[in-house]
């Protein structure tokens, strides 16, 4: 069978475990379908106690407007229609109690059935805002009151209107909430299962207004319960606002429905557990399922990718010796299927990449040795075989240019040969960077002194500028190094340089086990005298130099000169600072 065969098999039986995702997503949906419902679920309830509260505003409201007409009537005597008021009021359910006020707000009469009290206390007058309210919408709620006894009150203020639109008075009356919280006792214990606690109405104040149990009035749910989200600690006015929350160590799930026209919010709220139950009777059947798909899955997937996997596993296996640096591991093919095409796949990429690192390690070293005298460009040429590493030279264009450090022999006999050493190579670091940097090849170092090549092997139309403007660099730089070298020595170090310009020979030299790259030729010899006879921190040159950089230089001569080994005296000059 073909590794494709088997992977369709496997593929196959891994199938099962999309199908147990699948479950997985559906039951979550239905979990949030269900968790839309409970929700739902309270806002009705909450609305069937909203349902509750205008049928006893409006009744209450209705048996203060009968009272309200009775009271209107002017073509009857006073006596008379005082009668008829109180034969309203004997008649009815909530109004036991009523205050009369004339249109500017100030109490005239009373009216209550003597075998009731009202425990709220009659206001003497009525405030300008109130009886506006009450023209305007035909009723004014004002605060609840919670009295001694617990019992929950909320007086209203209706007009009364003589004719169509003239006020006649107000009538004042505090209607009992106590057959409200009965009924939102009912409500919550038939939508609850039998728990009466599940509804109650809060105030502006947030503030149990309503509730089945007379002991929960007038409790404050500043930073409890819903209330904890309430932006600003007040009811919401029009929208409806849901939350969860934990109440008495209960993690619960609530609503809160305000009522603007009373100032009121129904709360409906239920433990989360007791909300979820069938949410997590879904979860575990979910879960039962999945596990079931999972493990059938196991099982047929162990007993096939045993088979599929050792092949696989060995190649796996020889990758990690690798990749610790092992090329010298091989994996046996064996099948002729595709891991077979894998197994000398990967045998021949073993082999090409220890190839490879003997060709990366011998291309760094070559690097690194020649990196020490050439630019990082020169050695790229010569490590991608553009330039030559061969014996044998030609003949060529170059400036040379020699720098030595001025009276360093008695210096170096003043002090350990270590610390001579270490202000050498700090000293041959920067003037090889500044070197490299105008594009030079450093040829050797001899003693103190560095010869330095412009123009071979890559050559440039302005090698001598290149040269010239090397040595003033190196000048101002050893100016900075001297500020460190001074506390050390005691003294300045300074530069002797000469730099000339002519044909010379260059090439490696020497032998095929033992090369080196230089330049040789008169030219050589000239810029050494240069450097030899050149006084501390100058920079001396030939004339085919000083032709070659004076647009760019201010250089004078300093006359003829015998150098030793030339026949004939010449004419030198010297770099103007």
């Amino acid at each position: 069978m073909g590794l494709r065969a088997k992977v369709t098999l496997a593929l196959l039986v891994l199938a099962l475990v999309p199908l147990a995702v699948t479950a997985g997503v559906v039951a979550y949906i239905n979990l949030e379908r269900l968790k839309l419902s409970t929700k739902e679920y309270r806002l009705a309830t909450a609305d069937v106690v909203v349902a509750e509260v205008g049928n006893l505003m409006d009744r209450g409201r209705s048996e203060l407007e009968t009272i309200a007409k009775a009271l209107s009537q002017t073509s009857r005597p006073l006596p008379e229609r005082l009668e008829l008021a109180k034969v309203s009021l004997l008649g009815n359910s909530f109004v036991r109690r009523v205050g009369v006020y004339n249109p500017a707000g100030e109490r005239v009469d009373s009216l209550r059935v003597k075998e009731r009290s009202n425990p709220v206390e009659m206001p003497g007058s009525l405030s300008d805002a109130l009886r506006g309210v009450s023209r305007t919408e035909g009723v004014a709620y004002l605060g609840t009151e919670i009295t001694r006894g617990k019992a929950a009150h909320l007086p209203i203020i209706v007009p009364m209107f003589k004719g169509d639109d003239k006020i006649y008075g107000y009538l004042w009356t505090a209607v009992s909430l106590e057959a409200l919280g009965k009924a939102v006792g009912l409500v919550s214990q038939r939508r609850f299962g039998q728990k009466q606690d599940r509804v109650y109405i809060l105030d502006d104040r947030l503030t149990v207004v309503v509730h089945a149990a007379p002991a929960e009035l007038g409790q404050d749910m500043h930073g409890k319960g819903i209330a904890v989200g309430l932006a600003g600690g007040r009811l919401p006015r029009t929208v409806g606002y849901a939350a969860d929350y934990v109440k008495g160590g209960v993690d619960t799930l609530g609503v809160l429905v305000p009522m603007p026209s009373v100032g009121w919010g129904v709360v409906v709220e239920q433990p989360r557990s007791e909300a979820y139950r069938a949410v997590q009777t879904t979860v575990y059947t979910a879960a039962v399922v999945g596990v079931g798909f999972a493990v059938i899955a196991l099982i047929i997937g162990l007993a096939m990718g045993r088979r599929l996997s050792a092949p696989v596993l060995d190649v796996a296996q020889a990758a990690r010796k690798v990749a610790s640096g092992d090329f010298d591991v091989r994996v046996a093919g064996g099948s002729r299927d595709e891991v077979g095409q894998m197994a000398e796949s990967f045998n021949t990429m073993a082999a090409d990449l220890g190839s490879y690192r003997d060709q990366v390690v011998e291309e760094t070293r070559i690097r690194t040795d020649l990196s020490r005298y050439l630019t990082a460009e020169l050695v790229d040429q010569i490590v991608e075989e553009k330039a030559s590493l061969d014996l044998g030279g030609k003949r060529q264009r170059v400036t040379v240019l020699f720098a030595d450090v001025v009276s360093f022999t008695p210096m170096a006999e003043k002090y350990d040969p270590e610390f001579v050493v270490s202000i050498l190579n700090e000293l041959f670091t920067f003037m090889t960077e500044i070197v490299f940097k105008n594009g030079g090849v450093v040829d050797k170092f001899i003693g103190d002194c560095v010869m330095a090549v412009f123009g071979a092997p890559e050559t440039h139309e302005d090698d001598a500028l290149r040269a010239v403007r090397a040595a003033e660099e190196m000048h101002h730089w050893l100016e900075v190094g001297n500020a460190k070298w001074r506390k050390d020595l005691g003294k300045d170090l300074q530069l002797a340089i000469g730099i000339n310009t002519g044909d010379a020979v260059v090439g490696n030299i020497g032998s095929k086990k033992r090369m080196e790259y230089t330049v040789i030729g008169d030219a050589v010899n000239v810029a050494a005298r240069l450097e030899a006879v050149a006084r501390p921190g100058q920079v001396l040159m030939t004339a085919e130099t000083m032709a070659l950089v004076i647009d760019e230089f201010e250089c004078k001569s300093i006359g003829e000169r015998k150098l030793s080994g030339k026949g004939e005296p010449m004419e030198i000059f010297a770099l103007e600072e």
